[in-house]
């Protein structure tokens, strides 16, 4: 009975979780959303250009020397500085290649319990997972609420903009990846009690530990390699959009 109830919680959790991140994006979106014809209004004044802002300097401006902007003269002899809306090169540098792989082991923990028949089948596996993410995983499951506590810092997180983007988009990203094991987790939670093959369990269990794991080793090896992990289908492309041009 201990162990549904805190089941019920757990799902309930993670509902959550969805439905704030949804918000959060929504409320990201609109903030970057012009009002109608504004951008026709600032073209025609040659306030922007089509690949991207711009705006006037004068022409002591450094413009060579702004991050995220490339400059050039216009036909009066102006300089336009034009800003990048995506202003990352897509290169992690220094400290940040180790920052960008701390929030995967959100997702490692709490898909952890997918691993259960894998470990079964390998017992040098098993024997990693319980020096590893084993200990993490009880954790964040002795404390009630702490992996949505966790979740709501990693989301907040990504909205400071004096941390550097690539760390930001890598912990948007891990937020994805936890986001898309609700649904298995919902899925299993609504067939509990209902008489089902093993073979068709394990199956079902196996491939989604085998996509999370790839998924945060994929992730983790780029950012190692100092390249952003930005190629997962449907997750990258909403990390970017949810962290935001900037």
């Amino acid at each position: 009975m201990m162990q549904r109830s805190y089941g019920r919680g757990r799902y309930g959790a993670v509902l959550a979780s969805l439905a704030l991140f949804t918000g959060l994006l929504a409320s990201q979106g609109n903030a970057f959303v012009p009002p109608i014809g504004s951008n026709n209004v600032l073209r025609s004044a040659g306030r922007i250009g089509d690949g991207g802002f711009t705006v006037k300097s004068p022409r002591s401006m450094n413009v060579g020397n702004t991050a995220g902007a490339s400059g050039k003269k216009n036909r009066h002899g102006g300089h336009l500085l034009t800003m990048k809306m995506w202003g990352d090169e897509g290169d992690i540098v220094g400290q940040d290649r180790i920052k960008s792989c701390i929030p995967y082991l959100l997702p490692l923990a709490d898909g952890h319990h997918f691993g259960k028949y894998i470990f079964l089948n390998f017992p040098a596996l098993r024997a990693v997972d319980e020096v590893t993410i084993a200990p993490l995983a009880h954790f964040l499951d002795s404390v009630p609420f702490l992996s949505l506590i966790v979740f709501l810092v990693l989301s907040l997180g990504t909205r400071n903009s004096d941390m550097a983007r690539g760390v930001r988009f890598n912990a948007q990203q891990a937020i994805l990846v936890d986001i898309a094991l609700i649904f298995p987790e919902l899925i299993g939670s609504g067939m509990d009690g209902v008489a089902m093959p093993t073979v068709l369990m394990a199956s079902a269990s196996n491939f989604v530990w085998y996509f999370m794991t790839a998924c945060v080793g994929y992730s983790v090896v780029n950012n190692l390699r100092g390249k952003k992990p930005d190629q997962i289908p449907f997750i990258s492309n909403a990390a970017e959009m949810a962290v935001g041009p900037f």
